[in-house]
């Protein structure tokens, strides 16, 4: 469906998108990850026709998607650009948004409008909603318009939990029920995980790594990729050796990490354990955030138990361990 390939832009002389290339298919829910200024933004705009290319094509659906030097208004049609900030016209009761820019029959229109949780909100003006029912209305708005990709920057980011929930379940619905196609960019990664089937990873400009959530996750190729989908900790040779001795010693020139929930901890010793000391306890609301000071290093792992003490003598293992071949 989607083909970019080659797709260069210099934003500024200290940074620049170099040689981007991916696909999507049809139907496939894609996320672009990267943490803020690895040049997500300027991607989507590029992506969307609002920007132009230095070099490299975007096809979409067998047509260039073209900038705006090679046409006066931007974008494609059966494209849809969601920004991280709505912009409704102001002093318009929402209805009159929807008579001006609705194509569909008025019952797909009332399916519409409860699919993006907005049908109370028809015979109130801008200043009578709030932020996240703004941002429902602003992709209502772009759905009524029929297309068959879009794009979302961001669309999570200035949400309250129960907002970004609500924002959740209708893109899932949006990608299942309307049949549309979606790329989401976020440095989340709760905003990825049970979404994404496929990621791309955006550092400095460049994709440095594709795969499936569990791919990415489970085999980060460098300590940036390992950040952007969770907490980690680079173990130093030692505690390496200890920890993962089987695989530290078929490959011991890798820097090893080990995610939290890789962590095997007791307060009662066990065979080949390593000792520990908790150094504090916090509470999470549904877990416990333990640290723990071993061989010089800090780790954390998390419990839903309370049983765990500042200052106790703990025994832990890694059930596995996950490396790469440079830091």
């Amino acid at each position: 469906m989607l083909s970019v390939k080659g797709l260069s832009k210099n934003v500024s002389p200290d940074f620049q998108l170099s040689s981007i290339h991916f696909d999507q298919l049809p139907g496939e829910k894609l996320a672009l990850v990267g943490i803020s200024g690895s040049g997500k933004s300027t991607l989507l705009q590029l992506l969307a026709g609002w920007q132009q290319p230095d070099t490299g094509t975007i096809t979409l659906f067998s047509e260039k998607i073209k900038g705006p030097n090679e046409q006066l208004v931007p974008g494609h049609p059966g494209l849809a650009y969601l920004q991280q900030s709505s912009h409704l016209p102001h002093h318009y009761y929402i209805r009159d948004l929807f008579q001006y820019a609705n194509v569909w029959e008025s019952t797909d229109a009332k399916r519409l409008f409860c699919i993006c949780r907005i049908e109370h909100l028809l015979n109130r003006k801008h200043h009578e909603i709030s932020g996240g029912e703004q941002q429902r209305i602003a992709l209502a708005l772009l759905l009524i318009t029929s297309p068959r990709w879009l794009l979302l920057d961001e669309p999570f980011s200035h949400l309250d939990l129960p907002n970004k929930r609500i924002l959740q379940q209708i893109l899932a619905e949006v990608s299942t029920g309307l049949g549309i196609t979606c790329l989401l960019c976020s440095h989340n990664p709760e905003d990825i995980f049970g979404w994404a089937e496929r990621i791309l990873v955006l550092e400095n400009g460049k994709l440095v790594q594709s795969g499936t959530p569990e791919q990415i996750y489970q085999m980060p190729v460098n300590s940036y990729v390992a950040g952007i989908l969770g907490d980690f900790y680079p173990l130093n040779a030692e505690l390496a050796a200890q920890l993962i001795p089987e695989l530290y010693s078929r490959q011991p020139g890798y820097q090893w990490i080990i995610r939290p929930e890789q962590l095997i901890v007791d307060v009662h010793p066990f065979d080949k354990a390593v000792i520990g000391k908790i150094s504090k306890v916090s509470f999470y609301g549904k877990e416990y955030k333990i640290d723990l000071e071993v061989l010089n290093q800090v780790l954390s792992f998390y419990s839903t138990h309370n049983r765990w003490e500042s200052g106790s003598v703990v025994y832990l293992r890694a059930s596995s361990g996950y490396g790469f071949s440079h830091a």
